[in-house]
């Protein structure tokens, strides 16, 4: 049985879930992979906070303790830029593999990162960073390796979307977006989704896996300007707002565009209500690929960076191979 020690930096919403499911999870892991999954020092800002179901005296709020503990690999959950990019960096440089749900720091800095990781022969797992717990992101990578994709289309801001069904219900963007702040879907500061940044920055992670070619430009537009008469217009032609984001091929490079789109109601993404995602991805030889699910949430994205945990740890040299014989 091989030990994998995890330096878990924060604990909110995404890390107590993490912290959570890796002890649920923990007995099925060993028995289906040969490796026993261990939470070390863990960062948070407030040492006095309650946290349900993690062990305060893993607790720290030095960053120091847990990047220079001795952890075989990191997983970064504080969120924003400077801090995160950090820490991420001194975790490379200590020889780690890291994963993270930092959509804002790959978008920023991703091509350095990866760039520096390489050099130091470690890996970055991303796969929670965009739309959670869909795996949008190993799909890119892996599944559709051996094909040229010509275009991404999807739903990537779940407040976003969630706002916009409510408007389908009858209320106004301020009554809805106050409901999905009340719901928990949305920040008291709600402009990263609402002003479609958060989306965009997304969408820049996924076309940068899935074109050769640079982004010529981006175009972004939130959903502020959507009214309740531009809804219920929508609805009288058989239609419905959507907040679409869209990487496609142009001459000259890639243009990614994120805004408001009146969709029939029977395109796929009209279908894709409440906070979740969903992304339509358009190959040369597979044609449309659809994936959807819980863009957001504790679990959702927490199981993504479970994911990206296990396959990290056959970078250091364990045997993954499923032990279910019904496995192929």
């Amino acid at each position: 049985m091989k030990q994998v020690r995890i330096g878990l930096l924060g604990c909110g919403t995404v890390g107590g879930g993490f912290v959570r499911l890796v002890d649920s999870e923990r007995a099925r892991i060993r028995a289906r992979y040969g490796i026993d999954l261990g939470i070390g020092r863990i960062l948070v800002r407030n040492l006095a906070k309650e946290r349900r179901g993690v062990d305060r005296a893993l607790l720290t709020d030095c960053a120091v303790d847990v990047l220079d503990d001795g952890c075989d690999l990191i997983v970064e959950l504080v969120g924003g830029i400077h801090s995160a990019g950090s820490y991420v960096r001194r975790a490379i440089a200590n020889g780690r593999n890291v994963v993270t749900a930092n959509k804002a720091l790959l978008a920023c800095a991703g091509g350095e990162l990866f760039a520096t990781a390489a050099a130091s022969g470690v890996r970055i797992g991303f796969e929670a960073s965009v739309c959670g717990g869909v795996p949008v992101i190993g799909a890119l990578r892996r599944g559709l390796a051996g094909d040229s994709i010509e275009e991404l289309t999807g739903i990537l801001n779940g407040t976003s979307n969630y706002v916009l069904s409510r408007m389908e219900d009858g209320l106004t963007f301020a009554d809805a977006l106050a409901l999905a702040q009340t719901n928990g879907f949305a920040e008291a500061d709600p402009s990263l989704d609402v002003d479609g940044e958060d989306a965009a920055q997304k969408l820049a992670i996924l076309a940068e896996l899935a074109f050769d070619t640079p982004a010529r430009k981006t175009i972004v537009t939130g959903i502020r300007g959507v009214t309740a008469d531009d809804v219920a217009k929508a609805r009288a032609r058989g239609e419905v707002v959507r907040s679409i984001a869209e990487a496609r091929r142009v001459a000259g490079g890639v243009e990614l565009r994120v805004e408001p789109r009146c969709l029939p109601k029977g395109h796929a993404l009209a279908a894709v209500r409440d906070e979740q995602n969903a992304v339509i991805v358009r190959g040369r030889a597979v044609g449309e690929i659809f994936l959807s699910g819980k863009g957001a949430g504790s679990m959702p994205t927490a199981a993504a960076v479970l994911a990206d945990v296990i396959e990290l740890a056959a970078a250091q040299g364990l045997d993954l191979r499923c032990r279910n014989p019904y496995c192929i």
